[in-house]
C-alpha cells in the first residue's frame, strides 16, 4: 500500500496541540455539554448508585453528577460506559450523542 507522501501533508497540516483554557471550548461551541442520564435512570428503575458502581466500576461522584444531569468532563471510557448504562436502563441501544444535554 501506498500513501504517496501523506506524512509530510499531516506534519504541514497540524498545528502543535494546547490545553484549552477553562473557558474555552472546541469547535467554537457556545453552550457546554453535560452528560445527563436523568431521563433514563428514574426512580422506577430502583437502580441505587453502589449498584451501577458495581455494574460500571465507575465512582460514585461521576455517577450521581449523571444522574443529574450535571457531568461536565471525563475520559472516553467513561463516556461509553455511562452510553452503556443508559443503554441498559433504556431497555434499547442508545448513542453517545443521546446521553448529552446543552446547558
Amino acid at each position: 500500500m501506498y500513501f504517496g507522501n501523506f506524512g509530510a501533508l499531516v506534519r504541514q497540516s497540524c498545528t502543535p496541540a494546547r490545553k484549552l483554557g477553562s473557558g474555552q471550548k472546541l469547535y467554537g461551541s457556545e453552550m457546554p455539554k453535560y452528560v445527563d442520564l436523568s431521563r433514563y435512570w428514574t426512580e422506577d428503575k430502583n437502580l441505587s448508585i453502589q449498584k451501577a458502581r458495581e455494574k460500571t466500576g465507575l465512582d460514585k461522584r461521576t455517577l450521581s453528577a449523571a444522574k443529574k444531569g450535571q457531568l461536565e468532563r471525563g475520559q472516553f471510557e467513561t463516556l461509553f460506559k455511562l452510553r452503556d448504562l443508559a443503554s441498559e436502563l433504556a431497555g434499547k441501544p442508545l448513542t453517545l450523542e443521546e446521553i448529552f444535554e446543552d446547558d
